[in-house]
């Protein structure tokens, strides 16, 4: 149901009565309230330990950026550019600790928010009476989905910086729509389309919410081809120049692999599932999609309230572009669900609108069904996306109930295995480089270990087609003082295992966690075969 805003009543002297500043109040009270619901849900997040395996990967890349390593060709990571540039901008100011990152993050899901609410009162509203109404639904839906662990919006992933220029880039678009009667001008789709190239440098799958802009732009614009190309050109601006800058630093290769060739490799990686399981994830775009052509060709020009319904749909296929159950895949879909979610017709609908209402009910169904085939189990099985769990934690560990110790090992075994690595690294004090062979990148940036390798992960090092003779290769030129292996690795590493027994000696190890070698010749405190709890 849609509050809006009513029309303005004046006193003699031409300011607005008492009456109408307080009808005014309310609305803005209430859009306020969502902006500190999603602080208060995201503030836990600001007492989390190092924990999380992406955000130690982007964590340690961006520290050996900042110790004058190239990205991609002196670090590598699968992941596009600007998630290790951001990473790196927010340890240049505040350090490599975690409350640091999950800060900066919040401040971007509150200025996605923002965008986001903004574009709710505009595309709802008509152009004197903003839908204040419809605008606080969509920051509240928001805040539920972002501030919450329920998609790991905790988190500091790429998700969570994508969906601001993606936020901003429809935005953008409504206010040019709503601008011109015959739609955004290229100039404004340039803009549009350079928001959506970068979120594109945060993660690929940003495509896919510049493709639902492309749908309205041709269901919408008289020059629809003109202004296609204006939208496509922006998109170009900051994918070009990312290109240049690879180039001019000689890692344009090892680049292009990461954003684009080893797709491939991430897919074969990813679960299979039978041809039925992708019918019915591609059915709720394709329904959708098909509304719409069908009303472009009874109506002609779709109104741009269809938009929000456009966004979600090629957003959800984005989210589900890979059969990987990462819930924080569906941070994509949030600020296009809540957009959605302000739209909702109110329960006595038009008889036009009862197909459109049959249509989405439909897609709705299949969304529903291909959620819980693909993220079901990590929503069960995982305690740490539990809003329950997680507050309850947080209270128990705030009122001294729980030790800090006590807390942060809830969230994974990582947690204390790393601490104990760095502490017996540091107390041995030999040196200040490392190779860990592990899932657990966080060790360089929270223990300042210099990697000598490119790789940061054991499933890349055995997976990227080349990467064990590389890391072999360059552990032989340049020795670490210390190569740690963890038993929990994706796989296996015989090449390295041979290595460590002719030149490093086993100094330490942590019960069915890890063994800790010492370089041969290198001068520690610790004496061989220390046994750490």
């Amino acid at each position: 149901m849609s509050v809006e805003v009513p029309a303005t009543r004046r006193t003699a002297a031409g300011a607005p009565s008492v009456a109408t500043r307080a009808r005014l109040l309310w609305p803005a009270a209430a859009i306020a309230a969502t902006f500190a619901l999603t602080f208060a849900l995201r503030f836990p997040s600001f007492f989390e330990p190092r924990w999380y395996g992406d955000e130690g990967i982007f964590a340690s890349i961006a520290a050996s950026l900042r110790d004058g390593r190239m990205l991609y060709s002196g670090v590598w990571d699968n992941k596009p550019p600007l998630i290790f540039f951001t990473y790196a901008a927010i340890q240049a100011v505040a350090g490599v600790g975690e409350r640091p990152l999950h800060i900066a993050a919040t401040m971007s899901v509150l200025a996605t928010q923002a965008a986001l609410v903004a574009a709710a009162a505009l595309l709802f509203g008509e152009r004197a009476r903003p839908a204040f109404g419809r605008a606080a639904v969509a920051g509240v839906v928001f805040a539920l989905l972002m501030g919450s662990p329920l998609l790991e919006g905790n988190l500091a992933l790429t998700e969570t910086f994508m969906i601001l220029p993606a936020s901003l880039a429809a935005l953008v678009f409504i206010l040019g729509e709503r601008h011109r009667e015959a739609g955004a001008s290229p100039r404004v789709l340039v803009v549009v389309g350079a928001l959506i190239g970068i979120a594109a440098a945060y993660k690929q799958v940003a495509i896919f919410d510049g493709l639902a802009i492309a749908v309205m732009v041709r269901f919408r614009h008289e020059r629809a081809l003109r202004d296609l190309g204006a939208l496509a050109a922006g998109f170009a601006v900051p994918q070009a120049a990312l290109a240049l800058l690879f180039l001019a630093t000689g890692a344009f290769g090892a680049y292009w692999y990461a954003i684009v060739g080893s797709l491939g490799m991430y897919a074969r990686l990813a679960p299979s599932i039978g041809v039925l399981r992708r019918v019915e994830e591609l059915l709720p775009p394709l329904l959708v999609l098909g509304w719409l052509t069908y009303r472009h060709q009874r109506v002609g020009r779709l109104g741009l309230g269809w938009y929000s319904l456009a966004w979600l749909a090629f957003a959800f296929a984005g989210a589900t572009s890979s059969t990987f159950g990462f819930p924080h895949y569906l941070q994509q879909t949030a600020p296009a669900l809540a957009l959605a979610a302000a739209g909702l017709p109110a329960p006595r609908v038009a008889a036009q609108e009862l197909r459109a209402v049959a249509v989405v009910a439909v897609a709705a169904v299949f969304v529903v069904i291909t959620v819980q085939a693909q993220f079901g189990h990590a929503f069960y099985a995982r305690k740490q996306l539990s809003p329950h769990w997680y507050y309850a934690a947080f209270v128990h560990r705030q009122s001294g109930e729980e030790s800090v110790s006590s807390y942060e090992s809830h969230f994974d075994g990582s947690v204390p295995s790393l601490r104990a690595l760095q502490t017996t690294i540091a107390s041995d004090g030999a040196g200040d480089s490392a190779f860990y062979w592990s899932e657990a990148a966080w060790i360089y940036a929270q223990a300042g270990l210099r990697n000598p390798t490119r790789y940061y992960t054991s499933v890349l090092g055995t997976r990227v087609p080349g990467a064990r003779a590389e890391i072999m290769r360059d552990l032989a030129a340049r020795p670490p003082a210390y190569v740690a292996i963890s038993r929990q690795a994706y796989r296996p590493f015989p090449q390295l295992e041979s290595f460590v027994t002719q030149r490093y000696t086993l100094i330490a190890v942590r019960g069915n966690d890890w063994r800790l070698y010492r370089r041969a010749g290198a001068r520690g405190t610790l004496p061989p075969g220390t046994v750490v709890r």
